[in-house]
């Protein structure tokens, strides 16, 4: 509709409005119609509508009260728009007049064109409305006229619709002059940044909340505005400003947020980032990319077809256009990477390239919900993102109870504290459970069977007596074999893994345990053996990949669920554990607690008989 009102033959757009459309649908006449209408809608329709509905209001007083609906559709019914849809084709064909063109979405129609063309069809509109129950609103009517033609415009309509030279809202974007669309877009970003500085004050303490509430809702307030208002990208550095400068810094439990992190975190989450776009150099590839997706029906509308083309004078369909789209898109973001991979400093660079692995931030996708212990408290949100892009933990000890220098990394590796066995023992223990809901004979540190003499290959291989392993799972990779399987979660920061890369890191731990236990397993339990490494960032070796996807495929055919939704909870679920235990391991105390106690016993039955205390109360 800007396109077309902004040609030269084009005077004024008249946007329309209808009383209570859906409610004031002649329903006779519809029932009637939508047998040639649309045939295969006509049963169910006809089935659905043919007695009046029945509407029970309640609270009076005790009594329902039951109101016989003959007019319109229910509210609440699947079908009430694809039928009013398709009653609507009748009264836009019987309004059609040459020179209006008019476009509708559900009770909302437009026409534009000349003056005395649009009172024609307004005119139309109105009577044809009153037919089939599409009573035309002319105090909620707006005609947005050229001002060369205000004066016109005001004797041909009079006080039957409101007349403005500005602008007016249609469906959710500005259309009218370069002046409206631009205080249009602007008090739109004055009411987002008031909106976003509530969820900075909302991040102060739940800043797990906040986060979820900008990725998952807040943030998809842009796009239609993006897509549909040219330029919209200049109306935003304010929004971004806020974002850069408190949202995000709030997130991190910092004052501020180096350049280089914030390029980082604009990145979508599989690729290292936290999903926060830059809204300003979004806009234009947004409104680029649905200009092309929409171009055939735009035409279709500007020419007034009939029937959408199937593809337009290069052979393109709408399809066509959306894979060419997305494959833009792709190629955007792959230079992206290219660019910000070649701009990041080397340190930084190493943490984003650990952040890209497969399931490392699964945790910064799902909702915190306590009920699924992926709820994180606003220390351990933080630190965790801290942790993900190498940023100083604050309020830690300078030196370690050992006598080492306290850092991170130190952190992830020192012993003391039992943090670096309990991260063990929490991944050994998720993957117990849940093998053991699709396995038989499932047993957690399961001893191995003591040697009688045997040789093994392999110098390093393990031939202690009573030696274990962390899991035995039977029916796992084969039916009536028994499959074993050792964790290990690795530091894939520390001093001996600096300089590599996080695969390599995992294929190294991989074929170390394989040398350890694989021939003992194979040849004396006549079982398999599978190296489960993960790493304190969340990522997970090759191995651990194929163990997970068919632990997922096993449990989606015992319970009859989706492969794709319990693989994703599988691997979040982990992500949680690993990110606790990292977290823990910077945060937990290293110092035994020593008894301060002043009792001369432990037995309470005999301090309290000594201080005389009445036990019956």
């Amino acid at each position: 509709m800007r396109e077309i009102f902004d040609k030269e033959d084009t005077e004024a757009v008249l946007l329309v409005d209808a009383k209570n459309a859906f409610n004031c649908l002649n329903r006779k006449a519809a029932l009637h119609n939508i047998r040639f209408l649309c045939p295969p809608l006509a049963n169910y329709i006809i089935n659905t509508y043919r007695e009046p509905s029945r509407l029970f209001v309640t609270g009076c007083k005790g009594e329902k009260l039951e109101i016989r609906s003959e007019e319109g559709t229910t509210q609440g019914d699947p079908l009430a728009m694809g039928w009013y849809a398709v009653e609507t084709r009748l009264l836009i064909d019987n309004t059609r007049t040459d020179g209006v063109s008019q476009v509708w979405l559900a009770d909302d129609a437009a026409g534009a064109g000349e003056l005395r063309k649009l009172l024609q069809w307004y005119n139309n509109l109105e009577t044809c409305g009153n037919k089939w129950g599409y009573l035309v609103n002319g105090s909620k009517c707006w005609l947005i006229v050229k001002p060369e033609v205000e004066e016109k415009a005001k004797e041909l309509f009079g006080n039957r619709v409101n007349i403005t030279t500005k602008g007016k809202r249609h469906l959710g974007a500005a259309l009218g002059s370069a002046e409206f669309r631009d205080d249009y877009s602007r008090k739109l970003v004055e009411d987002w940044a008031k909106q976003l500085e509530v969820l900075c004050d909302i991040a102060m303490t739940q800043p797990q909340a906040a986060y979820t509430a900008f990725v998952r809702g807040f943030n998809s307030k842009f796009t239609y505005f993006q897509r549909t208002i040219p330029d919209f990208g200049k109306y935003l550095p304010p929004l971004q400003h806020i974002l850069d400068n408190k949202f995000i810094p709030t997130l991190f439990g910092t004052q501020s947020v180096s350049a280089h992190v914030l390029e980082a975190v604009s990145l979508p989450v599989r690729h290292g980032g936290l999903g926060i776009p830059n809204l300003v150099k979004e806009a234009a590839q947004q409104f680029e990319g649905s200009s092309k997706i929409t171009s055939l029906h735009k035409q279709a509308i500007i020419d007034q077809l009939d029937d959408m083309p199937i593809e337009d004078c290069n052979g393109l369909t709408a399809h066509d256009w959306i894979q060419q789209h997305v494959s833009e898109k792709a190629e955007v973001l792959k230079e992206t990477l290219r660019q910000l991979d070649e701009s990041l400093p080397e340190q930084l660079l190493r943490f984003v390239k650990q952040a890209r692995d497969k399931g490392a931030g699964n945790w910064l996708t799902a909702l915190p919900l306590a009920s699924q212990g992926f709820n994180l408290s606003k220390s351990e949100f933080r630190d965790g993102l801290r942790l993900r892009y190498n940023i100083p933990i604050t309020d830690i000890p300078s030196y370690c109870v050992c006598g080492e220098p306290f850092n991170t990394s130190h952190a992830l590796d020192c012993k003391k504290g039992g943090f670096v066995s309990q991260r063990h023992d929490n991944v050994r223990d998720l993957f117990t459970g849940l093998l053991n809901r699709c396995c038989s004979n499932v047993s957690s540190e399961p001893h191995l069977t003591d040697l009688q003499g045997e040789i093994f290959q392999h110098r390093t291989a393990n031939t202690a007596q009573g030696a274990r392993l962390d899991i035995k799972a039977r029916n796992f990779w084969r039916q009536g074999q028994d499959a074993y399987f050792d964790v290990r979660v690795t530091h894939v920061n520390a001093k001996s893994q600096a300089h590599k890369s996080t695969a390599s890191i995992f294929k190294k731990h991989e074929e170390n345990k394989k040398r350890e236990y694989n021939e003992r397993v194979m040849e004396v339990e006549h079982g398999t053996f599978t190296p489960l490494i993960i790493g304190t960032n969340g990522g997970m070796g090759e191995e651990c990949q194929r163990f997970v996807k068919w632990l997922a495929e096993l449990l989606a055919l015992k319970q009859m669920e989706s492969y794709a939704s319990t693989v994703s909870w599988i691997r979040t679920k982990l992500s949680f554990e690993v990110i606790r235990s990292a977290v823990l391991g910077v945060r937990g105390s290293r110092t035994p607690w020593k008894r301060t106690s002043s009792f001369h016993t432990d037995d309470f039955g005999l301090l309290a008989q000594d201080a005389g205390i009445d036990t019956r109360q």
